[in-house]
């Protein structure tokens, strides 16, 4: 009896263990890599907000896509004709300056299947994706690179077709599953005035979660990340910002609280801004006080292991 008990007991601990091993090495198969670790600022030696998700060793989605981005996507070794999708938080312009770079840039990649891109609806003085997307690259009337405008209208130049997409979730999580196995969620959040979205991307049984500008100010991050191998969130102000900045962005002790409640595996801070450049440290320390999980701090080209 004795030994069939010790017998069962081994094998449990063998199955636990296997299982592990299996999530483990599934996750090997993506990790984050930062393109722009800044906000805004030209005066931070950072290039502004903007990730990669690789994915079985390719570059499979972009997230946002801000000033200076190009150059180290470029340094990155990512190849523009591997991307699926680009999905934009919010469409300031540290978040979004880059993308007609990479438009004009897919033209000498040989690129032809569609790059779609998700962002927010409008509201308020805020275009919707597609009606920025339009702004951009329509000639119909003239708009600021019109020169573009075969990427959004089909044409016998057309060598890949750019397709924009609204996002409005209204407080729920909004799902898409795209043909490779990926799956991209997202979910309003409070970024004031300003109409912005929390990002999550799962593949198999692995996921990453980005934040975006955002206050903190409602429950619906926690909703998106829930139990997420990975969530990036924006370290842009230090714990005693002033209060309209607080409408903008999440103080540390609001990071910790939120990736507590969404039970994260793992926190990794950006988006620094010349206001916590040097005082990444105390927002570590901070958010360590509501948050028992690792807490890292992104560098640009670097790449963030999903575990």
């Amino acid at each position: 009896m004795y030994k069939n008990l010790k017998s069962l007991a081994v094998l449990i601990s063998f199955s636990l263990l296997s299982a592990q091993s299996i999530a483990a090495s599934q996750c090997d198969n993506m990790k984050v890599q930062t393109l722009g670790a800044g906000g805004p600022e030209v005066s931070d030696g950072l290039a502004s907000a903007s990730f990669l998700v690789w994915i079985n060793d390719k570059a499979k989605v972009m997230v946002d896509a801000g000033g200076g981005s190009s150059l180290n996507f470029e340094k990155s070794g990512a190849k523009f004709f591997d991307l699926d999708v680009m999905l934009f938080t919010h469409l300031h312009v540290d978040h979004s300056a880059a993308l007609p770079i990479y438009i004009k840039a897919g033209y000498f990649t040989n690129r032809s299947q569609a790059l779609n891109i998700y962002g927010p609806t409008s509201s308020g003085d805020f275009p919707s994706t597609t009606t920025w997307i339009k702004g951009l690259f329509d000639n119909k009337p003239a708009r600021v690179y019109s020169y573009l405008n075969d990427n959004i209208n089909q044409k016998k130049s057309t060598q890949f077709l750019v397709k924009p997409h609204n996002i409005q979730p209204n407080n729920n999580v909004w799902t898409q599953s795209l043909n490779n196995g990926i799956k991209i969620s997202a979910i309003n959040v409070n970024h004031n005035p300003v109409p912005a979205l929390a990002w999550r991307v799962d593949y198999k049984q692995c996921s990453v979660t980005f934040s975006g500008d955002m206050s903190g100010t409602s429950d619906n991050l926690p909703k998106l990340a829930y139990k997420t191998d990975l969530l990036v969130a924006n370290n842009a102000i230090p714990q005693d910002a002033g209060r309209i900045a607080k409408r903008l962005h999440m103080t540390p002790e609001t990071i910790g609280t939120l990736a507590n409640q969404a039970k994260a595996k793992q926190v990794a801070l950006a988006h620094f801004m010349n206001r916590t450049i040097n005082r990444k440290d105390e927002s570590v320390s901070i958010i360590k006080k509501e948050y028992s999980g690792n807490v890292s701090l992104v560098k640009e080209l670097e790449f963030i292991e999903v575990k």
